[in-house]
């Protein structure tokens, strides 16, 4: 995979975003059975399909996505875990986790991806945190800055709860942030692995949840859901050639089958292509009072994006005329859309190929002539 989710702008403009048609050019997707449903790029983010992709659903166990990233960015995964009432008493999908026992962070990890254990994820968020209540705290701030705008948390494991919510496109958005961190990215593809409780030394084997690990060959990810309010969920992954696609189905009728096709119909019609290269001009701006008259714009690094067979993408750029000394090397001024078939799929942030510094501003000659008798400055 690419760059991590911070480079990029990935939130692009979709006239999809309700109907569901794909992108012009493209053979018609299949239906996906589902109240909500999004196929996004990993890479990029590049939205190939959405439909009511930004609904607030109910997102189930989805949600450990989320606690996943939060605890592993938080680092001391070798750090050993007593396990508390709350978290062994946490109800529905279980690790069947017990006071008393003790873990590393890292094996409930693994009992909160493959196992979808909600006992997991309290004592993960009770370790990290300190309490529940801060783990959340922390969840929502960073589903703010992943862009999840149509999320808010309630807890660490998706038990349905009352402003507990978020959207088909912020949990892809949430899966590409989780699936940059490499370790997040081997816990989900892992169809089966093994935990061991410390104090007794007892090994216990676990199942992954997701059965495209078994059915479907490309698929390397990502996490089931279900409740009773938010029906059967499911955000997969898969890799062909070196392009990992991820989908995201909510309250689906046949989840794996409606993820498969959709992972298919994307692999199947859409080609990676170059729309602009690194260190490419592709704008220049004028800049006032600067050493030079002008800083080329270039993006920060490769622009590649998924297009239909024999559609040609295309790049416009909306950049300031002119703005004002000093400017940074690498300073964003603007943004380069990446068009297909007449709509945009990416908008990707132009920066500054080099430094600008400000021009000095030269005294009037009476106090110029006053400053060299001063100091006596040779005339």
């Amino acid at each position: 995979m690419g760059t991590g989710p911070g480079v990029w702008m990935a939130g692009v403009m979709l006239a999809a975003a309700v109907s569901g048609t794909p992108t012009p050019g493209a053979a018609p997707p299949p239906s996906c059975g589902c109240r909500a449903a999004v196929l996004m790029d990993a890479d990029t983010g590049q939205v190939l399909y959405a439909y009511h992709a930004y609904r607030q659903m109910d997102p189930a166990s989805l949600t450990k996505m989320m606690t996943a990233y939060v605890a592993i960015r938080a680092g001391r995964l070798d750090r050993r875990v007593t396990i508390s009432p709350r978290a062994a008493a946490t109800g529905g999908s279980r690790m069947h986790l017990a006071a008393g026992q003790v873990y590393t962070e890292l094996d409930l990890l693994r009992g909160l991806l493959l196992r979808s254990g909600n006992d997991a994820a309290v004592a993960l968020a009770e370790a990290v945190a300190g309490s529940v209540p801060a783990f959340v705290a922390r969840m929502n701030h960073d589903a703010r800055a992943l862009g999840a705008y149509n999320t808010h948390f309630e807890n660490p494991h998706g038990l349905t709860a009352p402003g507990h919510y978020s959207s088909a496109y912020d949990l892809a958005r949430i899966a590409r942030a989780a699936l940059a961190l490499p370790l997040f990215q081997h816990l989900v593809s892992s169809p089966a692995d093994f935990v061991r409780e410390l104090t007794r030394g007892r090994r216990r084997d676990l199942y992954n949840t997701n059965q495209l690990l078994e059915t479907f060959p490309p698929a390397d990810g990502i996490k089931t859901g279900t409740t009773s309010a938010a029906g059967k969920c499911l955000a997969a992954s898969a890799t062909v050639s070196g392009t990992q696609l991820i989908t995201v189905v909510l309250d689906a009728r046949d989840r794996f089958g409606a993820a498969r096709a959709l992972l298919d119909w994307g692999f199947r019609y859409f080609r990676p292509t170059v729309a602009a290269r690194a260190g490419q001009p592709l704008a220049t701006v004028r800049v006032r009072r600067g050493t030079v008259p002008a800083v080329v714009l270039e993006v920060p690094r490769t622009v590649r994006v998924l297009v239909p067979e024999g559609v040609v993408p295309k790049v416009f750029v909306g950049a300031p005329d002119a703005v004002a000394a000093p400017v940074r090397a690498g300073q964003s001024l603007g943004t380069a859309y990446v068009w297909a078939d007449d709509r945009i799929v990416l908008a990707v942030p132009l920066q500054a190929a080099a430094a600008v510094p400000r021009r000095p501003v030269p005294l009037p000659p009476l106090f110029e002539r006053l400053w060299r008798s001063l100091f006596r400055y040779p005339r």
